[in-house]
């Protein structure tokens, strides 16, 4: 969102980047799509503003994407994946929005797994474990750099996934204990 200032709450947005990606490349065979805000705070404390906006990014963001991105992956039997949170299994105190919005993407990946699969697409979701990225640092503050991923774990996870036959699975990203 942003490096390529896009909304992907807007179609149209979204769209044109896809258009833009395909003309330049000729095809388009992944879609990765890791776009998510966390507000943490009470939902009796929290505007609608903000609400509404992880509603519009996490959920409604993730469905542009996914039926924009179909007729690309479609044509080239690519790979999509999204970005849940462990939050997915279990309501937390503090940020019900985000962890409904990341059970919705366990759900909505599952769906277009079965969905997409006739035309050869894979659908799969990465479920990283706490990973020190600017929005867990901005919602919880710094934390021990050990008891934390680093972004390079899920990307790298998120690659192999690409490369990789799986799909309809959430694929967890969890620190090895040495």
């Amino acid at each position: 969102r942003r490096m390529n200032n896009i909304d992907i709450c807007n179609a149209d947005n979204v769209k044109s980047a896809l258009k833009q990606a395909y003309d330049k490349e000729h095809r388009i065979d992944f879609i990765v799509n890791t776009a998510s805000v966390l507000y943490k705070e009470p939902l009796e404390h929290m505007v609608y503003s903000k609400i509404y906006e992880a509603i519009d990014i996490n959920y409604k963001g993730m469905v542009t994407v996914a039926k924009e991105s179909f007729p690309y992956l479609k044509q080239s039997k690519g790979k999509f994946i999204l970005y849940t949170s462990s939050s997915y299994t279990r309501g937390r105190m503090g940020y019900s929005i985000y962890s409904s919005t990341k059970c919705a993407t366990v759900n909505f990946v599952q769906a277009l797994a079965e969905e997409w699969g006739i035309f050869g697409i894979k659908v799969n979701c990465i479920n990283p474990e706490r990973t020190n990225t600017p929005m867990r640092t901005k919602n919880f503050g710094i934390e021990p750099e050990h008891t934390l991923l680093k972004s390079i774990e899920p990307a790298t996870v998120t690659i192999k996934v690409l490369l990789s036959d799986l799909t309809g699975q959430v694929v967890d990203v969890k620190i090895k204990n040495i």
